[in-house]
């Protein structure tokens, strides 16, 4: 084998390298928006409530003032 032959034959085994990745990378990203879009799909919805049932999201005075009276004491040491 003289040197074209070797450089043909890497060049060529690069391309198939590089071909092979790309096929695999591509397959990848096609297999995980069919399962992202099959898991959206049938997966139900999950609400959750930080706050609690019954309230609307707004804070209690008492909270507020616990809170205000927290800090000046961490404050004034």
């Amino acid at each position: 084998m003289n040197i074209s032959e070797q450089l043909e034959q890497g060049v060529n085994l690069m391309l198939l390298g590089m071909g092979m990745v790309f096929f695999i990378l591509s397959l990848l990203i096609v297999v995980l928006k069919v399962v992202s879009t099959l898991i959206i799909r049938y997966e139900p919805l999950h609400v959750s409530s930080s706050v609690g049932k019954g309230q609307s999201g707004k804070i209690d005075a008492d909270v507020i003032a616990a809170i205000s009276i927290a800090m000046q004491r961490y404050r004034s040491k």
